[in-house]
């Protein structure tokens, strides 16, 4: 955990981490900067925080920003919509990153995130890791619920896992749904609960030992957009006829742990770390 106490700048997507952080912070009677999206949706009032917004693209005036708050160290935390590059309007500084992100192969989420950080180091800024600043990543592996994976399932999480490893490749996916060996929902654009979610449409009886495999992607930066599970993440799965989720140790941020374990103990799935 960060004992720094320096100005830390909080880059805002949605979801309840941002708020996690802000509340670690007051704890740590750290000072922060927020800074919010106006392109985004949030689901939290983050108006007492006096949060600065910024469309896609200003980033002379993001720059100026840290500059006036002293801020050196900067965390990109919580979901945030990829924009229409095609369309993006830029201010001058944003204009050589937009370049940067373009040049990409695959413009997934990783190779922009990467770039974006990339860019943001070279401005002097130390972007710091999620887990550096929340404790909330499973390091061990373990099972961490009552149930545990069948020998069944662990063949089916051994799959998923190397397919995750693969769809990497196109920069695709953190996270799949498998069952009996058949791979039967890939998380794209959508996100991982409306991946769960589809499942609970799919006319197959096999479909209910199925499992969640969720684990960050071949060499994709633990500096933001990390895999991540939540109370919600164990209640979908439920509804969709999951059985259980395997995350991966030291990179699956597990939103409010003890609430996360006690509701899949109520549900009967397991959780297991990898």
């Amino acid at each position: 955990m960060q004992g720094n106490l320096e100005p830390l700048g909080i880059f805002a997507g949605r979801g309840i981490l941002p708020q996690m952080l802000i509340r670690e912070c007051q704890k740590k009677s750290r000072k922060f900067v927020l800074f919010l999206l106006e392109s985004e949706t949030y689901e939290i009032d983050y108006s007492a925080f006096s949060p600065i917004k910024l469309p896609y693209g200003a980033i002379e005036k993001f720059l100026q920003a840290v500059k006036e708050n002293s801020i050196k160290e900067l965390v990109f935390i919580g979901a945030v919509n990829k924009p229409n590059f095609s369309s993006l309007k830029v201010d001058k500084t944003g204009a050589i990153l937009l370049a940067r992100i373009l040049a990409n192969k695959i413009l997934g989420d990783d190779a922009v995130l990467r770039s974006v950080i990339g860019f943001f180091e070279k401005q002097g800024l130390k972007i710091l890791q999620i887990n550096q600043l929340l404790d909330c990543v499973v390091s061990k592996k373990s099972t961490l619920t009552k149930i545990a994976a069948s020998k069944e399932n662990l063949e089916d999480i051994a799959l998923g896992v190397r397919a995750i490893k693969t769809f990497s490749n196109f920069d695709v996916g953190q996270s799949l749904v498998i069952a009996q060996k058949q791979i039967i929902a890939v998380e794209a654009l959508e996100g991982t609960d409306q991946m769960i979610k589809r499942c609970a449409d799919l006319k197959v009886d096999y479909k209910h030992n199925a499992v969640l495999v969720k684990m960050k992607k071949r060499n994709q930066s633990m500096k933001a957009d990390l895999p991540a599970i939540g109370v919600a993440t164990i209640e979908n799965c439920y509804a969709s006829g999951i059985i259980g989720i395997a995350i991966q140790a030291n990179s699956t941020l597990v939103l409010e742990k003890e609430e996360v374990i006690k509701k899949a103990n109520e549900l009967g799935l397991f959780l297991m770390v990898i």
